[in-house]
């Protein structure tokens, strides 16, 4: 084999090698219009998935199959008929905090996703344990990420799940991302002095 042949060779190897790299290279760079995208269509959600996957790349792969999953579905508005039936279920909600605040907090899981499967979200996975909720609230955040990240903001500082205070705090993120599901809930601040069945309707203010 000649000079020649040898240096035609070994120039298609550095080719082939160069071309292999660059595709990886381009493989792992997000363009910066798309990281924008995720970023306006996320909100808090994209920082929240950026701090738990721990590089940007995972998160915005993370953030884009949330996307792509969001778009095989047709989700709607819902009627006055059903945001009235939600409003009465949350109030029934609040009015059990006071005596058994974690069932609360599960009924509002119930509640939140009743509402969003209806309203036209994956109906998978069934059920309110911490896997399918998380899941669930994946599915809400390529709509609601402000509202998702609220509420996972109170997972994160949970330091006791029978603490009264920090139940209440995780019950109120719920109703602001059901609010933000079917609308404003229609309720007010309780007044000082008001009866308990009044406060315990108010819990989540």
């Amino acid at each position: 084999m000649d000079t020649t042949t040898f240096i035609i060779i070994g120039a298609a190897v550095v080719l082939i090698v160069a071309v292999a790299l660059v595709l990886s290279f381009g493989s792992d760079k997000v363009p910066m219009g798309n990281r924008t995208r995720l970023r306006k269509r996320f909100g808090d959600e994209y920082d929240h998935v950026l701090m738990t996957s721990g590089d940007t790349k995972s998160a915005e792969r993370e953030l884009s199959r949330r996307l792509d999953r969001r778009k095989e579905v047709r989700v709607r508005r819902p009627t006055d008929e059903e945001a009235a039936r939600y409003r009465q279920a949350w109030i029934d909600v609040q009015q059990r905090f006071v005596d058994d605040p974690a069932r609360s907090l599960r009924d509002s899981r119930q509640v939140l996703t009743d509402a969003a499967v209806a309203l036209g979200y994956p109906e998978e996975p069934s059920g309110t344990d911490d896997d399918a909720f998380e899941h669930r609230l994946a599915d809400l955040s390529a709509d609601h990420g402000d509202e998702v990240a609220a509420v996972h903001r109170t997972v994160r500082t949970e330091t006791n799940t029978t603490d009264t205070e920090h139940l209440r705090e995780v019950l109120v993120a719920h109703r602001a991302l059901l609010e933000s599901l079917v609308g404003d809930m229609g309720l007010r601040p309780a007044k000082r002095g008001a009866g308990k069945r009044e406060q315990t309707q108010e819990v989540a203010r």
